[in-house]
This record gives structure tokens, C-alpha cells and sequence, in this order.
């Protein structure tokens, strides 16, 4: 469902950001939820075992901001793993996974729970743009067209972790997010979400900038894209939701 993300009331929320070798993004990554209008409790920024200067980095933004907490990992686990460390510790009802090489735009916290305070939802999903390495910016876009999420996780990996945010016992109910899939973790997740009953809603709002193109990527191993989505799409919810893609 399509939704307006106007409400006078906004919940209090979380944001884990996983990061491995993100030295030189990470900070702007934060720096784009520190200059939310309604800022989170806390920014858990979880180290995945970077071997580069990472974690010299985080320590120096838990000083400067008491909302910032470091987590480091002894080894590295994967985005889902790193992930989990971060669900683990938050507290707030709502959580956000913003990925470290992504930004929010201004308010994007704003329109995202304004919409979940005002219709009693699980999962919110804004549009996000694709921005360049030569400094191009997209159009807004999302891959769900606010109607039946059955059919667009049947099509597409419709929901990306950086323009949503879930509701924290909503995550931590489907197990958070399966260690086994090494890309296509966020798609498997929501699915699991929406099998287990999550009420999703999309606002028409650009919420992110996600940057295209920047080296790390496992969504860039199609390979390895393609064997995750098709354990994606045998999951029984999807199993019979109608034409796929892979």
C-alpha cells in the first residue's frame, strides 16, 4: 500500500550500520543520520573485522558523539552476521539497516516513521536514487509498487535494508538475517518478514542515495546472485506467487 508519511507523533528508532574496510565512507555514511531532523537513539556501527583503519575511525565518532556506539567484530561474519550483532543491541521499537556505503537524505527518518506511526505498520519502504561516481543522480525509484508485497518479492529483491526501516521485534521474530546467503540476505529477510505476517507499507518519498558501482558490492557477483536468488524465490511463500525473475 501506498502511504502518506504524515503524523504528528514519531516513534524512537535505531540504525546499525555494518561496515568492512569502509575507512573512507564511513563517516558520511553517520554523518547523513546525525543530521536527521528526528534523530535515532543510537547508531550502532558494527565493524565486520575490517583490516584497514575502520575501527580507529569509529573510535574517534564515539568520542565526538555520545549516540554512536562501535562494535567490533573478532572476524568477519558477512553482512548478515554483522547485522544481527547490530540487532542485538537495539532497543527502540523501530531499527534501520543502512548500508556504509549509502547516505540518508534529510528527513528521510521523518517520512519513514511518520508513516509507520500513523497506520499500525511493520516494514516501511521509501524510493531511494542511485547516485554515480561521476556524480550523477537518478530519479527516485523502488522496486515495489506499494501493492501486493507478495508479488513483488516474487519478481524482485522489491526491498533494500538502506530506504526501510522494520520494526525491532519484527526482525528479531524471522530470526533476523540468514548468515548462509552471502549476497541477497536483505531479499531473503523481508520475504521471511512478509511470510510470518509483516504488515508493509511504501511511502512515495526518496529516503537514500545508493551508490552505484563502489567496490565491495557483493549485489555485483552474479554468479552468486543468481544461486541466492533462486533459494529466495523456493521459499513456499514465494513458491507459487506468480512470473520470477532471476
Amino acid at each position: 500500500m501506498s502511504l502518506s508519511s504524515q503524523s504528528s507523533v514519531l516513534p524512537a528508532y535505531d540504525v546499525v550500520i555494518p561496515c568492512f574496510d569502509r575507512s573512507a565512507l564511513i563517516e558520511d555514511a553517520v554523518a547523513s543520520v546525525l543530521a536527521q531532523s528526528h534523530r535515532p537513539a543510537r547508531i550502532i556501527v558494527v565493524d565486520d573485522g575490517s583490516d584497514d583503519d575502520t575501527p580507529d575511525v569509529l573510535a574517534r565518532m564515539e568520542q565526538r558523539q555520545a549516540i554512536v556506539q562501535a562494535v567490533l567484530l573478532p572476524r568477519n561474519q558477512g553482512a548478515s552476521g554483522a547485522r544481527n550483532a547490530g540487532l542485538a543491541l537495539a532497543r527502540e521499537t523501530w531499527v534501520a539497516f543502512l548500508d556504509s556505503d549509502d547516505r540518508w537524505l534529510p528527513d528521510a527518518a521523518k517520512a519513514l516513521l511518520g508513516a509507520a506511526a500513523a497506520d499500525r505498520l511493520d516494514v516501511i519502504v521509501g524510493h531511494f536514487r542511485r547516485a554515480w561516481p561521476d556524480g550523477r543522480i537518478d530519479e527516485r525509484e523502488c522496486g515495489w509498487n506499494g501493492e501486493d508485497i507478495r508479488a513483488g518479492l516474487a519478481r524482485t529483491g522489491a526491498v533494500g535494508p538502506s530506504w526501510s526501516m522494520i520494526r525491532t521485534a519484527t526482525a528479531r521474530s524471522v530470526g533476523g538475517f540468514d548468515p548462509s546467503f552471502h549476497n541477497c540476505n536483505d531479499w531473503d529477510f523481508y520475504t521471511r518478514a512478509a511470510a510470518a505476517g509483516a504488515r508493509f507499507g511504501r511511502i512515495d518519498e526518496a529516503v537514500a542515495l545508493y551508490h552505484c558501482a563502489e567496490t565491495g558490492r557483493l549485489s555485483h557477483d552474479r554468479l552468486l546472485g543468481g544461486t541466492n536468488a533462486a533459494r529466495v524465490l523456493s521459499h513456499r511463500y514465494l513458491a507459487s506467487a506468480g512470473p520470477r525473475t532471476l
